[in-house]
């Protein structure tokens, strides 16, 4: 298992150096470009434009420019923010644990929800249940990110007024726990609502296909008591692809944080995205893809990790 971590990482490499090439490309390919805020205005000449492009950078070739943001970014050296003027990393790195925290609340409400509810469809097959938590299911699976959250501000926030309708806290104050959580309720159900109902849809195929097998007719033969049928054998064995499933998900959670982030105003790299991208601040936003094609990668070998730590019969060494 070592040699196979170490072997996929060594392949990451020239992976994220593919993804860094090409996003770069797409960036410098976008019409604009920093300088576009200054066109157009009376006040900025030719000569300052072609000044500020200098200082940037922006007047040499794009792959000139590319190998040049690469041998800094090696080195640990992300560049400075063209807005903030600031360094890119530590902008990155501010809104990072924003973003890691959505993504960990999301993940974890959305298995503890799907796992009985998948187990409950599987054993309830074709029963009012199972058809109520199919129905439940596609609808959650339908429903738009940004909908649902603007629903959800104005019924908890709005109507009821139960719930804060953004930010990690009250402003200018340092809030203790269960006001962070508070205010973590409404961006973690919307960005965790959809994986609900294809996580509960995914496990209840996999528990249906193992109910079939031999071993679980033969373990109901023997008496073997309902509860420990279905926890311990039925879904031991349907959790196999199930978390792998849920590990190869990991980034749909990083890029629902796009919409929830913006929705909600939590200070996260997503909206930090967004905000770069209308200002064209091209070093924040190779920072972020780069960390968001490094998510990729990892979930993608946790994924093939975790299926070989729960089956034992896969092997990669």
């Amino acid at each position: 298992m070592g040699r196979y971590v170490l072997r996929r990482g060594v392949q990451a490499v020239p992976l994220l150096f593919g993804i860094s090439l090409i996003a770069f490309l797409l960036l410098q390919a976008i019409p604009g470009g920093p300088t576009a805020a200054y066109r157009g205005t009376t006040s900025v000449t030719a000569a300052d434009l072609a000044r500020i492009e200098r200082e940037l950078g922006l007047d040499q070739p794009v792959f000139v420019q590319y190998f040049a943001w690469l041998g800094k970014f090696l080195q640990g050296d992300w560049g400075l923010s063209y807005v903030a003027r600031r360094p890119a990393l530590d902008i990155v790195l501010e809104r990072l644990p924003a973003t890691l925290i959505l993504m960990a609340s999301a993940v974890t409400l959305s298995v503890v929800v799907s796992v009985p509810l998948g187990l409950l469809a599987a054993v309830r097959q074709y029963s009012w249940l199972d058809h109520a938590l199919t129905f439940t299911s596609f609808v959650g699976l339908s429903i738009p990110i940004f909908w649902l959250g603007l629903m959800l501000i104005i019924l908890f926030s709005v109507v009821l007024g139960v719930l804060p309708s953004g930010g990690m806290g009250p402003p200018g104050v340092d809030p203790d726990l269960p006001t962070r959580l508070r205010y973590l309720v409404l961006p973690t159900v919307t960005l965790a609502t959809v994986t609900v109902g294809f996580f509960t849809r995914y496990l209840r195929a996999a528990m249906i296909e193992v109910l079939n097998k031999d071993y679980m007719r033969f373990s109901r033969a023997r008496g073997v008591p309902p509860v420990r049928r279905y926890l311990r054998h039925a879904l031991r064995n349907a959790s196999i692809p199930f978390v792998t499933v849920v590990a190869l998900h990991i980034p749909d959670y990083l890029i629902g944080a796009l919409v929830a982030e913006s929705i909600f105003s939590w200070p996260g790299t997503g909206r930090l995205f967004i905000d770069s991208a209308a200002r064209f601040d091209y070093p924040v936003m190779m920072g972020i893809l780069v960390i968001g094609s490094l998510v990729v990668i990892m979930s993608n070998l946790l994924a093939d990790v975790l299926y070989a730590l729960l089956d034992p019969r896969i092997r990669y060494d």
